[in-house]
This record gives C-alpha cells, sequence and structure tokens, in this order.
C-alpha cells in the first residue's frame, strides 16, 4: 500500500519516523507547505520525487491518506481524501465541529472508506489489559476514573487544552466504559486572553452511576519531561476505582499501582479493606511505538474492510458532541445533558469494533 501522509510538523515527525520503522519509506509520500521541512524526509527514505507542497499531487498515486495538521484543516482534507476514494488515518480531533463530524461519517458510509480517528492511548499496552480487565469484571464495578494530562507547554494555536490534551482521556473513559458520557459538567479558563483555554476541569457522568473526572492544562506543574513536546514537564495519570480494586497508571513513568482494596461495612462504619498492592512497569511503549500500533490497526482494516476501533462515531461525532457540551456548560456554568442515537451509544460497546463495513 502506498501513503501520502499530509504535514510534517512536530507530530508529523513521529508519524513519518513510525511508517519508516515499520518499512514504509519507499512506498511513502510527504505532502507539507514548509519546503524547509521537506529535507527531514531524507533520513526517512523517502523518495525525493515522493515530497511535495501540495497534496493534490500525489493524491491519485496513493491508496490512503495519513493527516497530521492542524485540527482546522482536518475536516477539508478528510474531505477530499474520502472522495477521491482514500481510506483516511485523522489525528485527533477529527474535526472542529460536531456537523463537520456528521459529515465526515456520511461520506464515510457512502463512500465505503476506513477513516480511523488518532487516539493513541487506547494503544497502550497497559490501556489493553485495562480494558480486559474491565470487560471481564476483575476489577468489579467501575465507580470513578480520574485522568490528569497537564503541565508546563507551549499552548497550541489551532484548539485549546481540552481538544489537544484532556480530549485523549475522555476517549480513553469512553472506551473503558463501553459508553459515552450522558451529561457533561466543566469549568474552562483562557488566562493567556488568546480565545482558547489554557484550563479545564470536566466532569462526565456515565450510565449506571459511574462518573470521571479530567483536568488538563498549561497552567498546573507537570512531574515528569515530556516524551512528546521539548522543553514541556507534564502530568499524564489515570485512576480507575472500582468496586474490587483500584488501578493507578503513569503514563509518562510507565508504571502502574494495583491496589487490592474493597470496603466493607463492619460496626456500623464503611471500612477499607487492604489485601496489598504492587507496583510494576508496564509493558513500555513510546509514542512512535503506540502509532505503529494504532497505524497498524488501521492498515488491518484497510486490508480486511472493517471498522476500526477508534472510528468516524465513536472517535469522531461522540468527541465533537461532548466537546461542545464541555464548552456550553463552561460558558454557562450549568450541567450539559447528552443524549445519543442508537449507533453512537453501541461505537463504544466491546465487539463492536472489526465489524464489516
Amino acid at each position: 500500500m502506498k501513503v501520502l501522509q499530509v504535514g510534517l510538523g512536530g507530530f508529523g515527525r513521529n508519524h513519518i519516523r513510525a511508517w519508516h520503522e515499520m518499512g514504509m519509506g519507499p512506498d511513502l509520500y510527504i505532502a507539507d507547505l514548509d519546503v524547509e521541512r521537506h529535507k527531514d524526509t531524507e533520513i526517512f527514505n523517502v523518495p525525493a520525487n515522493h515530497v511535495t507542497t501540495n497534496y493534490e499531487d500525489f493524491l491519485d498515486q496513493v491508496d490512503i491518506v495519513d493527516i497530521v495538521t492542524p485540527s482546522t484543516s482536518h475536516f477539508p482534507l478528510c474531505i477530499a481524501a474520502l472522495r477521491a476514494g482514500k481510506d483516511v488515518f485523522v489525528e485527533k480531533p477529527m474535526t472542529m465541529t460536531s456537523d463537520e463530524a456528521e459529515q465526515l461519517s456520511a461520506a464515510v458510509h457512502e463512500t465505503g472508506r476506513v477513516l480511523q480517528v488518532g487516539y493513541y492511548y487506547r494503544f497502550h499496552p497497559t490501556s489493553i489489559a485495562l480494558q480486559e480487565s474491565v470487560v471481564n469484571k476483575s476489577l468489579g464495578d467501575i465507580r470513578y476514573l480520574s485522568g490528569d494530562f497537564m503541565g508546563f507547554k507551549r499552548a497550541r494555536v489551532d484548539v485549546g487544552v481540552t481538544k489537544t490534551d484532556g480530549i485523549h482521556f475522555i476517549d480513553l473513559f469512553n472506551w473503558l466504559m463501553g459508553a459515552p458520557p450522558v451529561q457533561v459538567y466543566a469549568v474552562v479558563r483562557d488566562h493567556f486572553n488568546r480565545g482558547l483555554e489554557d484550563a479545564s476541569v470536566v466532569i462526565l457522568h456515565y450510565p449506571g452511576g459511574a462518573f470521571a473526572k479530567i483536568e488538563s492544562g498549561y497552567i498546573q506543574p507537570g512531574k515528569w519531561r515530556d516524551k512528546v513536546v521539548p522543553n514541556a514537564f507534564t502530568s499524564k495519570s489515570i485512576y480507575v476505582c472500582a468496586e474490587s480494586a483500584t488501578i493507578e497508571v503513569d503514563f509518562e513513568t510507565e508504571y502502574m499501582t494495583n491496589y487490592d482494596v474493597h470496603h466493607e461495612f463492619k460496626d456500623n462504619t464503611w471500612t477499607p479493606v487492604l489485601a496489598g498492592s504492587s507496583t510494576a512497569n508496564t509493558s513500555t511503549a513510546t509514542p512512535v511505538q503506540m502509532i505503529q500500533a494504532e497505524l497498524k490497526d488501521f492498515m488491518g482494516c484497510v486490508e480486511s474492510r472493517t471498522r476500526p476501533s477508534a472510528d468516524v462515531v465513536s472517535s469522531g461525532i461522540v468527541l465533537a458532541r461532548i466537546m461542545e457540551a464541555i464548552y456550553e456548560s463552561g460558558s454557562s456554568g450549568a450541567p450539559v445533558d447528552l443524549k445519543w442515537s442508537t449507533e453512537e451509544s453501541n461505537s463504544l460497546r466491546p465487539g463492536s469494533i472489526h465489524q464489516p463495513l
């Protein structure tokens, strides 16, 4: 398969490295408006005549389009690629609005193409193990999830911090819960006066009573040197608090702690019963390795003509509507209820993925 990667900025370099390490260099085409970035393609075995400033130059020569551009350009590029009969991988967020997401979903159905959204925390080995534990109920029912995706780093100019960082854990929590939230409450702040938030706290209520908190921001301190953004210190950690046990995962140090604890009603008091805890180094995965995992999953879906896990509905429409609810709640100061179609609700259930298109 021949691949056209559109965008060779900061995160685009991770994508080209992932394709290169997958042996795709000679079959890779690159489009980026900045000619200064073109020289970087040489070290990844990309032929010189496979590089351009205009993605349309190569659109009819490839099978797949990988979009790693500013978020504001995702929608028109996705539409153009789908209408050209190409399967599409697009970095998150898929679109800027739910209306654009609905239009992309319609285009996917009309063209019969595969579209996958880049949410690579689904593909971290620890996340996969966690999801299996949730599905087989080994932790008991989930009661609360918490995620911190924050730290001192440069502020993106195309989207706010919730849509670039917090959204990773929103998607991950939806995937772990197997359902989208039914209510959103959020506090968002724009301390830099850019029209884009630089800090937020989001509360998600899920069917059955479980709830989640996701904090993201550029003004809160992070604990570790970031693996993706140069000169940045971040924290990327989650808690999954369930009926029988609680799991803590630090994605930066790649350590996971399992607290074997539950509560029992003794002497008229709910008392924690701690059988022990264990901390282990999780299966490590660099950002490039996680990108490779999701790209391999995507290519498998392209070959088998099946629907990906992070598809146009579960990681496109659902995330776009949640983000709009977050900003509505942040503006009004009130919770926002969400109602979902059957397709949207079922898109996150285990077993609903990798079905024929």
